[in-house]
């Protein structure tokens, strides 16, 4: 075994690896990076409810009187006005002086911004959280949500994509709006065609269209060349407007390009109309004046068609599927607290309030908005109005936020579908300008970051501004199979950064401890490896250099990478490491013994049932054990996460050993040691369980990719295979190891060291790293080019849905122990599941709470 692959065995066994700084889950979408913690004292999560004696449910300044401010008709005034009465009966002592601004918001809000005169809470869209954001404006609410009991888990994920920057949450959502399919039933019934179902696609749609054109009573469908009403074609299609890190423009997609051709085809042949076409201001309108069959609107049509048009029947649907899948887009705005204002906390405590769930349910009752909790989807009252919301809960629906510029990127998609409209140009050749507009406004310089990968022009220094004369020293541990890895990826970014030297010091023992001393005299090496301790050690004390800003200026980002992978090193939202590469576990077998016992061999498809029935089944041969496992938080991972569980909660507040999700999954492997079809690597007198297969004790076991080179070393005539991990009850899950590189901030060469960090965790360096063998790449699209089809099968438990980095903050390597003990007193017979993991959880609580 190598020393590579041993360094990773000991941590897996023996160090429980992992404990690494505060950092949050990645984002989804764009837009979600670090969510704030949630109060272990709130036993009903975002409702924001006062205790009888309080003055309010959180800590308020004395006296404090504030302003608050937003756009709106009387209608939208009136529900603001209960709000606050609402508000006034949790936290009496809190003065809200509601001064509404219902015209011309924006310019009035930045010029009150601007003049020291702004109001303490206010509505943010946008434009706002552009404006402000960035500039420090707005008042951070993370820690306010802590200490109200709520958190960002409350609201629907995509909601916060607008207000979040650099995991810090400026604002909530108050309400949210979407599209659905709203249509006259008179035209259908007029045209002898069956009324629209949910089950709907883009051909029901068109097909619907075209016959109800043929009558010449309506026109089809309306839709005008609108970013918004395209983005669920687009996104239906599998297509978005931008790349997930928002450093390019993804219009010239081909999924992007199908869809418009798709829309833009129908206005081609008659069956799809703009609003001018029928003589109406918008689409809506043509709807109330039964001028147009169809069109996609939002919620707000219930009140205009009750108000406007009160004797005009009309129905709404859900958006059709595309062929991705159902797709719709979210408009969001929130409140937001001035930064400068005088009482911080009776602000973020009215702001938290009004878009909490309480008052939430009281809006979302009047019919003016839907509410920003999940959970509350269910309330809407008008019919109309829940079958247009259902478009919030598709798979494929998203903010069309593509960050500050996002306005010019979503107008280049309007202009795009004018141009088309009006036949100045093709499909591909509006789409193609759009594209090269949308990338330059999200670059500033239209440079071509897509896919994370660096391009380089043949005539530049480098891919990124450099210091002249820059000499970096790199470390880090590994054998020296690893060590002519990295020589080889010093050789190809000197090609693409000649400037640059680097001076490769491998240390390949006892990296940590020496790393820690040499940071702590001041010689440490510029970019080094970094895992969960080193992280854990540097990254709160401002040891590290935050990359972000340096991977922005490469053209690469966050959205590069597999996203779990992330976690161990991100901190406040900002990125202190790249992951250097990862392993996971599959499903290692000898398909010798499946032969003796006469059965068939795991396939992809295969449940923990079919394992055990297996493992049962070879250990009655008497020949071999039939599945090998220690009492190891590692390897029982996909079990616990398999089954819907996990050690603790995603903000580390909350210990969850004694979930029933985790205790099952323990009973199921447990049982499986106390009827002999489990036994651990000592009971076959192996060193570990890959041994026991290597030396052919075992049938079955969980390993990683590092089976690989040991077994082609230490086992070469043993016939061995990999599978996929079998799915648990919740779904298939594995779990991830990583490790990073990161860079000392103390480094003389701070661009230089960004630099090589970056390349060297790239698209570019990690394709070919993956072609030796060494490890996985970094980056999803190349997990298929793994070698070695045992490890190709391994590789596939990264990219299961409930797969996960098992980090718990700080104190990973404790909690994850108190697992890895656990399971040890079931194996003795000294506790039950129930008694063994009630007592870890009492641990891992209590090493959570020293971080909180």
């Amino acid at each position: 075994m190598s020393k590579r692959h041993l360094t990773l065995f000991g941590w897996l066994l023996l160090l429980a690896l992992l404990a690494v700084a505060c950092g949050g889950g990645e984002e989804t979408d764009t837009a979600n990076e670090n969510d704030a913690s949630t109060s272990t004292d709130s036993t009903d999560s975002g409702d924001s409810t006062a205790d009888a004696g309080a003055d309010c449910f959180m800590d308020v300044e004395e006296g404090a009187s504030i302003i608050f401010s937003g756009w709106g008709d009387e209608a939208e005034q009136e529900i603001y006005r209960d709000s606050i009465a609402r508000f006034n009966e949790v936290c009496p002592a809190v003065t809200v002086d509601y001064q509404p601004i219902p015209a011309d918001f924006q310019t009035s809000l930045k010029a009150s911004m601007a003049g020291g005169t702004a109001p303490d809470v206010f509505y943010v869209d946008d434009q706002l959280m552009t404006a402000f954001g960035p500039t420090g404006q707005l008042l951070p609410l993370d820690d306010f949500m802590a200490d109200a009991g709520t958190s960002r888990d409350d609201f629907i994920p995509a909601l916060l994509s607008i207000f979040t920057q650099n995991g810090v949450t400026y604002a909530l959502p108050k309400d949210w709006g979407t599209l659905g399919l709203v249509y006259l039933p008179e035209a259908f019934a007029d045209a002898g065609v069956d009324e629209p179902t949910a089950d709907w696609t883009w051909d029901d749609l068109k097909a619907a269209a075209e016959a109800i054109q043929a009558t010449g009573n309506y026109a089809g469908f309306c839709q005008n060349a609108d970013w918004a009403r395209f983005a669920p074609w687009a996104f239906g299609n599998g297509g978005a407007y931008a790349n997930a890190d928002l450093t390019a423009g993804t219009l010239n997609t081909p999924e992007v390009i199908e869809a418009a051709e798709f829309v833009t085809g129908m206005y081609a042949d008659g069956s799809l109309v703009t609003a001018a076409d029928v003589g109406a201001g918008w689409c809506g309108e043509a709807i109330g004046k039964e001028l147009a069959a169809m069109t996609y609107e939002g919620g707000w049509m219930v009140n205009y068609m009750r108000n406007e048009f009160p004797e005009v029947t009309w129905t709404a649907q859900e958006l059709p599927a595309g062929s991705a899948g159902k797709a719709g887009i979210i408009f969001t705005n929130g409140i937001g607290v001035n930064a400068a204002t005088q009482y911080p906390n009776a602000s973020a405590a009215f702001a938290i309030y009004v878009t909490g769930r309480d008052n939430q349910g009281a809006i979302v009752e009047t019919g003016f908005a839907y509410s920003t909790h999940p959970d509350q989807l269910d309330d809407i009252v008008d019919e109309n109005d829940a079958a247009i919301a259902r478009a919030g809960t598709f798979d494929l629906t998203r903010v069309a936020y593509w960050g500050p510029n996002t306005g010019k990127v979503n107008d280049a998609v309007s202009q795009a579908l004018e141009r088309v409209y009006l036949g100045d140009q093709s499909v591909e050749e509006a789409f193609a300008q759009a594209n090269e507009e949308a990338t330059a406004v999200l670059t500033g310089e239209g440079a071509d970051a897509a896919g994370g990968a660096i391009e380089v022009e043949e005539s530049a220094g480098c891919f990124m501004e450099v210091e002249d004369g820059a000499t970096i020293i790199f470390s880090g541990w590994g054998d020296e199979a690893e060590q002519t890895i990295y020589r080889d990826s010093i050789d190809r970014f000197a090609e693409v950064c000649p400037a640059v030297t680097v001076d490769y010091q491998p240390i390949p023992a006892d990296f940590q401890t020496s790393l820690k001393a040499s940071m702590a005299g001041g010689t440490a090496p510029d970019v080094f490896y970094v895992d969960d301790q080193l992280m854990t050690a540097f990254g709160p004390t401002g040891q590290l250099l935050a990359l972000d800003d340096a991977m922005a200026a490469a053209g690469t980002g966050r959205g590069s990478f597999i996203p779990a992978l992330l976690s161990i090193f991100t901190l406040d939202g900002s990125t202190y490491a790249l992951p250097k590469d990862w392993g996971t576990l599959g499903l290692v077998y000898l398909p010798e013994a499946f032969a003796a016992a006469g059965i068939d061999e795991p396939t992809a498809d295969w449940t923990w049932d079919d394992l055990k029935a297996a493992a049962e089944a070879i250990a009655a041969t008497g020949e071999y054990a039939g599945f090998c496992q220690n009492a190891d938080w590692a390897r029982f991972a996909p079990w616990a996460f398999g089954n819907g569980g996990a050690y603790a909660s995603d903000d580390y507040a909350s210990a969850q050993a004694n979930s029933d999700a985790v205790k099952e999954a323990a009973t199921f492997v447990t049982d499986m040691y106390a009827d002999g079809s489990l036994v651990t690597a000592a009971d076959v007198g192996a060193g570990w369980c890959g041994e026991a297969i290597g030396k052919e004790l075992a049938a079955m076991t969980y390993e990683g990719g590092w089976m690989v080179n040991y077994m082609r070393n230490e086992f070469p005539d043993v016939n061995w295979v990999a599978q996929e991990l079998p799915t648990g009850p919740a779904g298939k899950a594995g779990i991830i190891f990583t490790n990073g590189i990161g860079v000392n901030a103390a480094t003389q060469y701070p661009q230089a060291s960004a630099a090589f960090t970056i390349y060297v965790t790239g698209v570019e360096n990690q394709g070919e790293i993956v072609q030796t063998g060494f490890a996985y790449s970094t980056h999803p699209e190349q997990l298929d080019d793994v070698v070695d089809e045992n490890d190709a099968a391994i590789a596939r438990a990264g990219t299961f849905e409930l797969t996960r980095v098992a980090y718990w903050g700080p104190n990973t390597g404790k909690v994850n122990d108190a697992i890895a003990q656990a399971l040890e007193r079931v194996y003795l017979g000294d506790q039950t599941v129930d008694e063994a993991f009630e007592q870890a959880n009492e641990e891992i609580q209590g090493f959570l709470d020293e971080v909180q």
